[in-house]
């Protein structure tokens, strides 16, 4: 929800200083809760080039809101795999939300993919605020999204989700999606 709030007041701040800008900004928004809403509808995977595609509309609608504080790199060697709807959505959110937001100076958030003779690799990291991964685990929290996503991943495709932190230094997710599933 706080991302729906952040995004309209976004847009409206937009539409007296830069009404092209906003129509773009609501061009891009729409396609995000369009493909959100369409998502609920998936019973199994969906190409990762439109989970992509979902992610980039996110991230536009997040680098008008942060500007030079959120940087997105892609290094992408195939989009060529399906994939459980939203799960590279909710690796990139909790990047930015929990691995940059807080931080003075900004970041970087880097999604790469690779093909291996077995499986197919994405990778979501930031080089932002970081955490212990065993305190975590033992905050009593659910960690809703994260779960969600790993369950969605291990039942659809038979894949892995890894998660590497360090404090001060950043978070990396790994999901393994096999071959031939």
């Amino acid at each position: 929800p706080h991302f729906l709030y952040n995004a309209l007041a976004t847009i409206r701040a937009l539409c007296t200083k830069d009404p092209q800008l906003a129509r773009t900004a609501i061009d891009h928004f729409s396609s995000y809760l369009r493909a959100n809403l369409d998502s609920l509808k998936e019973p199994g995977c969906i190409p990762f080039a439109r989970e992509l595609d979902h992610v980039r509309n996110y991230l536009y609608i997040e680098q008008l809101r942060f500007g030079e504080f959120l940087k997105v790199e892609y290094d992408l060697e195939t989009e060529d795999f399906v994939c459980p709807p939203l799960m590279l959505q909710t690796l990139v959110e909790n990047a930015v939300k929990h691995g940059l937001s807080g931080l003075e100076q900004g970041g970087i958030v880097r999604m790469t993919t690779r093909e291996h003779i077995d499986c197919y690799e994405v990778k979501v990291s930031d080089n932002g605020a970081g955490f212990d991964i065993r305190q975590v685990l033992a905050d009593g929290k659910s960690h809703t999204g994260i779960s969600n996503t790993r369950q969605r991943v291990e039942t659809m495709c038979r894949g892995t989700l890894q998660i590497s932190s360090m404090v001060g230094k950043g978070t990396t997710m790994t999901i393994r999606i096999p071959k031939g599933r």
